[in-house]
């Protein structure tokens, strides 16, 4: 499936990005492979096993294996009229490298198989592994790219003080110390934490759920507990 906006938010929008530095550097870049069903990763993974053609992948569809599945990947191709895999110039490395300076994943990195044209979102590792152990199927993942309740990209005020979290599933809080000078003028310093105040502001990024609470991530990459215990703590600016 080539549909860009089957994809998680996020990647949407590192490809929006990817595709205009790419053209201020001189790489014309087209979009293939986005999101893929458990079949058609399958079949692929078939290919070089039990059917005819190179394996191209270790990633079997059936255990949730791909990162495509989740969402959180596509491939590019060359679309410049040379060959769409033609890597004349270090075009995928070049690719890659701007991929990576975006906050990318690139597949060019893997030792095992290397998947030139491959781009991911690095939050999760550089396997589904942890997807499935969070969420079990890409499914119950999909459910907390966006909440009906928040919208992604809007400014929300909190009205109450909170700590700040490395994860959605708010069990990392964050140390004060290591905040930016910036980030420290939002929070106050409880025991070593941060606590962002009562009333400050921050945009949200993407939203995630984490049985019945809710967790929004902040630009900065930290995250603020939008429901908690039941109770909504932000309010729409």
């Amino acid at each position: 499936m080539r549909d860009i906006k089957a994809l998680h938010p996020i990647l949407q929008q590192k490809i929006a990005g990817l595709i205009k530095l790419c053209e201020k550097n001189g790489l014309k870049i087209g979009i293939g492979e986005c999101l893929r069903t458990a079949a058609e990763q399958d079949a692929l993974y078939a290919q070089g096993r039990t059917k005819p053609g190179q394996r191209v992948t270790n990633a079997k569809g059936s255990t949730y294996s791909s990162q495509h599945q989740w969402g959180i990947a596509f491939d590019f191709y060359r679309n410049d009229g040379k060959g769409a895999f033609n890597n004349e110039g270090g075009f995928f490395e070049k690719t890659g490298a701007l991929a990576k300076s975006l906050g990318l994943g690139w597949g060019g990195d893997w030792k095992s198989i290397k998947d030139m044209p491959h781009l991911y979102l690095p939050d999760w590792g550089s396997t589904s592994a942890e997807l499935k152990r969070i969420y079990g199927t890409p499914g119950r993942f999909m459910q907390t790219w966006a909440h009906p309740l928040f919208e992604t990209g809007s400014t929300y005020k909190t009205t109450q003080a909170c700590y700040l979290r490395s994860s959605a599933t708010g069990a990392q809080k964050i140390l004060y110390s290591t905040l930016s000078a910036a980030l420290k003028k939002k929070c106050r310093n409880k025991q070593g934490y941060a606590v962002f105040r009562k009333g400050k502001t921050f945009r949200l990024v993407q939203t995630r759920q984490a049985g019945k609470n809710i967790f929004g991530q902040m630009q900065s990459g930290y995250w603020v507990p939008l429901v908690y215990q039941g109770k909504t703590r932000v309010k729409k600016k």
